[in-house]
């Protein structure tokens, strides 16, 4: 288990570097798509990549610029090839991405989305008045093969331009995987569809809970330590499975350095929430939240493993459910999970699909796509 001491010092803010001199914008009318290769070339488009930001068709915190050059930082930029997409000197669009020469166990080249452990979430930041043509801009001049988007949502303007970009009757696609994912919605409060059954447990849960101490709803305010809070949510997160596993953020060092830089920055803007419940005045559970336009996305969550039969996930996650619905906020919440996952099926009602998508946009990565569905069905035949 991380000590509290130990987590605080972990999470407390790296002192702040000289920002890099601004990249001048491409001279001009007209469209252009630069390839930049190294975090200080990223980080030179700051003043230009907040306003793309802030006006995308569809928010990724991820790929917002204090996000993703800590996320570098962090985790390593190998094989970054990052691509700026101008329109009339304005910047349009953001497609952070990794090369590989092979694609499938095939040898084609491929751009993929470029992401880490703790994103599910991969869409690219393009300007909302001109996503189709950013897109069809960006895979004109990309030097690959094929193009693979990982984690797109489907119900999202970034999959709808997609599709006019690179339709499918002339771009060859293959997806490549498809799930649905837990999704809250300020508009359709799942607690009024909880079977009898669910409120029954709920109902007895909580009694039990409350056997063993008072148990009271926290949520980060504005002027808290957001160092304090990020520490306990470590020490609570260790202190379970995840820890015992070796993937709980405490476990490792890029981790560390992450959570650093980012939540004390996420805070800083008004875009950090975190909810939870105390028990006895320690932490029972607590749910990590980044801000994204006018929704979030879920970072981590963590609960008290010692309380395992009173259910403290669910129990813990009605309540964050509880504080969204009533408190002012985000509109939707994206659980930010894997396919795997299932923390929130029992509590959440709402989904959204996701699909990892390849396009070949070249005459090779068409022919390679095209071959994968019959690979595909005789690995089964032969399994």
């Amino acid at each position: 288990m991380v000590s509290a001491a130990t987590a605080r010092r972990v999470v407390s803010p790296l002192p702040a570097s000289a920002p890099p001199a601004a990249r001048p914008r491409p001279a001009g009318n007209g469209t252009r798509v630069e390839m930049l290769t190294r975090p200080d070339e990223l980080a030179a488009l700051v003043a230009d990549w907040e306003s793309l930001a802030a006006e995308a068709a569809q928010p990724n915190p991820f790929y917002e610029h204090w996000m993703l050059l800590p996320a570098l930082a962090a985790y390593g930029a190998g094989g970054l090839r990052c691509f700026a997409v101008w329109q009339d000197g304005v910047l349009a669009g953001l497609f952070p991405m990794r090369f590989a020469r092979g694609y499938r166990g095939l040898p084609v080249g491929a751009l993929s989305t470029w992401r880490h452990r703790n994103m599910m979430i991969g869409t690219p930041l393009v300007r909302e008045k001109t996503a189709t043509q950013c897109i069809a801009a960006f895979i004109a001049n990309v030097p690959a093969a094929l193009v693979e988007f990982e984690l797109i949502s489907t119900d999202g303007p970034f999959y709808a331009a997609l599709t006019e970009a690179a339709p499918p009757a002339s771009f060859a696609w293959f997806v490549r995987d498809a799930y649905a994912r837990a999704v809250l919605a300020r508009d359709r409060d799942p607690r009024s569809r909880f079977n009898s059954n669910m409120k029954n447990n709920l109902r007895r849960w909580e009694k039990g809970l409350r056997a063993a101490g008072e148990l009271e709803p926290v949520t980060l305010q504005p002027g808290d330590d957001v160092g304090r809070w990020a520490a306990e949510f470590m020490e609570l997160e260790a202190a379970g499975w995840k820890g015992k596993a070796g993937t709980a953020l405490s476990c490792r060092e890029d981790d560390r350095r992450f959570v650093a830089e980012v939540l004390p920055e996420a805070h800083r803007r008004g875009r950090l929430r975190i909810t939870g419940l105390d028990l006895a005045g320690r932490a029972l559970a607590r749910h990590i939240m980044l801000g994204a336009g006018d929704g979030a996305f879920t970072f981590k969550i963590a609960y008290d493993e010692g309380y395992a039969n009173f259910a403290p996930g669910i129990v813990g996650e009605v309540e964050n459910v509880r504080q969204f619905m009533e408190r002012p906020g985000p509109q939707w919440l994206d659980s930010n999970t894997a396919p795997e996952s299932k923390n929130y099926a029992r509590v959440w009602k709402e989904r959204r699909t996701i699909q990892t998508i390849a396009i070949g946009v070249r005459a090779l990565g068409r022919v390679a796509l095209g071959t994968l569905p019959f690979l595909r069905l005789a690995k089964r035949w032969f399994s």
